[in-house]
């Protein structure tokens, strides 16, 4: 509704800008955002260019665009088979690949937009710094708005651009991803810093997740430091886990902690199914979230631990009967014919694969006890403060930094409101800095990553065509320069088709 009214009074703007005929040499429509040019500030980046540094970061910055070029590209080509096995309903939305704050639904419009602002500045004024240094002209300097500035631009004399030396221009190109990712490495270090001085502050294990459309929903918050339950303590996981709960639909009584202040509700117990994965046993049998599942042939099912043995001891394609309950007084009963685990985790997530698996029955569900999931402030702290935490080789080490960079994707950055409560703070105002770093580390990383993508016309195109031209001149192959603009173009038309893949192949493939 917000995004809504902000493009509406946007549109005015527009319509009265060209009304008035305001627009001009300086300012400009491209597509529907504002462009905005300025030659004020040309001549502090000409004096600043100047020093002998800046050649040498463009060297460097040439160096690290080449390896990241070569990184993306294959990131992007792991993407494109992963999404052939995600189910319709995970696929990447297309908002998800614009990255602007309001529009994009994972990136909060506040921290976004100061993200966003930095990330765009740093890019161009590295550009700046090199064009200036390589003894370019700079025509003009200024923004493109689309309520929000969603470019900067130093824009260089084209023709003395495209004409000036081969290892100059690249120069130029290679500069500005290269600072933003020199800025997201930067921000994670003191991001990470910041994290590593706070402390929880109660033991035990607070609500993760509670499930909103259970029997339970908005008895215990998430937040919630969970203390007993029918007066049992809880203080790690294995306590909830195994519980020696009543019969699924009896009452039992929740003590928790929230806002520090102990509290105390009656909640239905019994292990409720969070989440029916399409097209598996339990779906395809009727079985829908928000029930409790009461016995499965004919073991009662009390606690979560009953739950994974009842299941580890069926087999794929085996049909079991579960007996389901829904307060206050509904009953179903249904034969499911099981699917095989290990071939769904293979499919899905073959890194939480295990060889056990092979052959065991498999209901296609989430299901938790109570409704909720538990976490452990200790560990969500060491998952914050160490993008690495837990790796032990380079395979897990790679896929737990994607996990960092996703935690947006799992709600947790920038971290609830609730859950940063759990925590002592080294200063006032410490959430704000700290969710500012992160998606200042975010946004320069996305940015950085996205323009050198080997397609012109990023900058990681126009890198890649002249490395290429270089690499063919220097091994005397003949048009040189006309074979790197085909083979640039054909990497261009790859990186267009791949993203599209994404968006593509989990819903007609």
């Amino acid at each position: 509704m917000i995004f809504a009214l902000l493009l509406v009074a946007w549109s005015v703007l527009i319509i009265f800008l060209i009304k008035k005929r305001k627009l001009g040499e300086n300012l400009t429509l491209f597509g529907p955002a504002l462009m905005i040019k300025t030659k004020k500030g040309r001549r502090l980046i000409e004096r600043a260019g100047i020093h002998k540094i800046w050649r040498y970061f463009g060297d460097f910055s040439i160096c690290i665009s080449v390896i990241m070029i070569v990184g993306v590209f294959l990131l992007l080509l792991w993407q494109a088979i992963l999404v052939v096995n995600l189910p319709p309903s995970s696929a990447p939305s297309p908002v998800e690949a614009i990255g602007i704050p309001g529009i994009n639904p994972v990136i909060p419009i506040g921290y976004g937009i100061i993200g966003l602002v930095v990330a765009i500045v740093v890019h161009e004024l590295a550009h700046g710094l090199l064009i200036a240094n390589q003894k370019m002209k700079i025509v003009s300097l200024g923004i493109l708005l689309f309520i929000i500035p969603i470019g900067a631009f130093v824009e260089p004399d084209e023709e003395e651009l495209k004409n000036v030396p081969r290892k100059k221009r690249m120069r130029v190109f290679a500069a500005g991803p290269t600072t933003n990712l020199i800025i997201a490495l930067i921000a994670l270090l003191l991001f990470v810093s910041l994290i590593s001085g706070i402390s929880p502050r109660y033991s035990g294990m607070y609500v993760a997740a509670s499930y909103e459309g259970g029997p339970n929903a908005g008895i215990i918050p998430v937040g919630a430091v969970l203390l007993s339950i029918n007066n049992v303590n809880i203080t790690d996981y294995d306590d909830f886990y195994s519980i020696n709960a009543p019969l699924p639909g009896d009452k039992v009584n929740v003590t928790f902690v929230i806002h520090d202040k102990v509290e105390k509700a009656e909640a239905w117990s019994g292990v409720v199914i969070t989440y029916v994965s399409e097209g598996y046993p339990a779906y395809e049998s009727g079985i829908k979230p928000g029930w409790i599942i009461y016995s499965i042939n004919g073991t009662v099912i009390r606690n979560e631990k009953e739950f994974f043995d009842a299941m580890n001891t069926t087999r794929a394609g085996e049909t079991v009967e579960i007996k389901l309950f829904k307060p206050t007084n509904m009953w179903m009963s249904v034969n499911v014919t099981l699917a095989d685990k290990y071939e769904y985790f293979e499919k899905y997530a073959p890194q939480y694969n295990k060889e056990w698996y092979r052959g065991k029955g498999f209901l296609g569900v989430n299901a938790n006890y109570l409704g909720i999931v538990l976490g452990d402030a200790n560990y969500l702290k060491n998952i914050l403060s160490n993008p690495l935490y837990g790796a032990d080789n380079p395979s897990t080490a790679f896929r737990r930094l994607l996990l960092y960079i996703a935690l947006p994707f799992a709600g947790l950055m920038p971290l609830p409101s609730d859950l940063a409560a759990l925590f002592n703070t080294p200063f006032t105002g410490f959430w704000f800095v700290a969710n500012a770093l992160y998606w200042v580390f975010w946004l320069n990383l996305m940015l950085g990553m996205t323009n050198l993508l080997p397609a012109i016309p990023l900058d990681g195109g126009y890198v890649l065509r002249d490395f290429i031209d270089g690499a063919f001149e220097k091994i005397k192959i003949r048009e040189s320069r006309k074979a790197a603009d085909i083979i640039t173009a054909l990497f261009s038309f790859s990186v267009l088709f791949l993203i599209l893949w994404q968006f593509i192949a989990p819903r007609f493939i």
